[in-house]
């Protein structure tokens, strides 16, 4: 497939670049429109997306170069030349996060959550839209190769040609991470118009739930989907090398989405104690969401390293997943006020 769209001048523009470029657009798209719901003036959107881009952009290649240095040349070739690499996705969620922040301190905005809800739906698409962008070159692939005729198609492989002109499908794992990040999408949105401004128990706060959940789901899907990737982005530490032994084998962006997820967890967890009270049930789910993160990283993540059992493997991870997510949604039940409270 041809990679490349268009020249300008003396210069080619790839269609992932194209594609990933749109995702930005309807990310604005969709931060505006939602944002409007909330607010008539656009000054906080005129400041935050142009600060969430350039933040996203630095700390997604910033990450990316250092725990891939062997690619670049020097860190100034990393923020300066980019046909060279990739980045990395948790980077674009910090930078996305901290340009909240940074426009709730400017007191542009009432609280960081109120943006970062708008935002969570239209960045979702533009992950789904980054890993469609997959199509027109070689990454997010699985080592899993499809040998039945009829599966030899999107969305379950996608065809690779070695240098001896022989044809090997394999499981297309872009593909399958665009269409659940799309799900995801809908479901955000659902999520932000059903239950986006539902009244919560004091002290939780009424804003940055859609933001929480939007954290907790891509944890999930992330788990999964870097897993069955074959060219994964594995923490080579540079600066600590010693902790290489540890980690060289691990995940980054499966370590960003246990943080993440555990970040959720705590922040609903405080507030329904303080609000209902400490009970059996909040150890009772400390306990499942514990037991959840062995099944996803030991049970899944390591066997299948180990073992090459996928289906069993893998069916383990997406069960432990499942039951990271309800525990956590459980918990952020129990900070919504009842009807009878409003």
């Amino acid at each position: 497939m041809n990679q490349i769209a268009f020249y300008i001048g003396e210069r080619c523009i790839h269609w992932s670049a194209v594609i990933i470029t749109l995702g930005l657009l309807c990310c604005l798209s969709f931060t505006i429109a939602l944002y409007r719901q909330r607010s008539e003036s656009l000054r906080a959107i005129a400041v935050y997306f142009p600060l969430a881009t350039i933040l996203s952009l630095l700390l997604a290649r910033l990450i990316h170069w250092y725990f891939n240095t062997e690619i670049y040349g020097s860190l100034g070739a990393a923020l300066s030349d980019f046909d060279l690499g990739s980045f990395s996705i948790p980077g674009v969620i910090l930078g996305v996060w901290l340009a909240a922040w940074l426009v709730h301190r400017l007191e542009l905005v009432p609280n960081s959550g109120m943006l970062l809800d708008c935002t969570a739906p239209g960045l979702t698409l533009m992950i789904a839209l980054v890993r469609l962008s997959a199509l027109f070159n070689n990454t997010c692939r699985s080592r899993i190769e499809i040998r039945t005729p009829i599966l030899r198609t999107l969305p379950f492989a996608a065809v690779n040609v070695d240098a001896a002109g022989n044809k090997i499908w394999h499981l297309a794992t872009f593909f399958i991470g665009f269409l659940a990040m799309l799900v995801l999408t809908l479901f955000l949105l659902h999520f932000y118009i059903k239950r986006g401004k539902r009244k919560m128990r004091s002290p939780c706060e009424r804003s940055g739930n859609v933001w929480r959940m939007f954290l907790l789901y891509y944890a999930a899907v992330e788990c999964v989907i870097d897993s069955l990737r074959n060219d994964s982005p594995l923490m080579h530490f540079h600066l600590i090398s010693v902790l290489n032994q540890y980690s060289s084998f691990v995940s980054l962006a499966q370590v960003f989405g246990a943080a993440t997820a555990l970040y959720v967890l705590v922040y609903y967890s405080v507030r329904s104690i303080k609000a209902n009270g400490f009970s059996f049930w909040h150890a009772a789910a400390w306990v499942a969401f514990v037991v959840s993160l062995v099944g996803i990283g030991y049970l899944g993540e390591y066997k299948v390293q180990r073992t090459a059992q996928y289906f069993k493997c893998y069916s383990i991870m997406i069960v432990s997943c499942i039951a990271m997510v309800a525990v956590v949604r459980l918990m952020y039940r129990s900070c919504v006020a009842k009807k009878k409270e409003w």
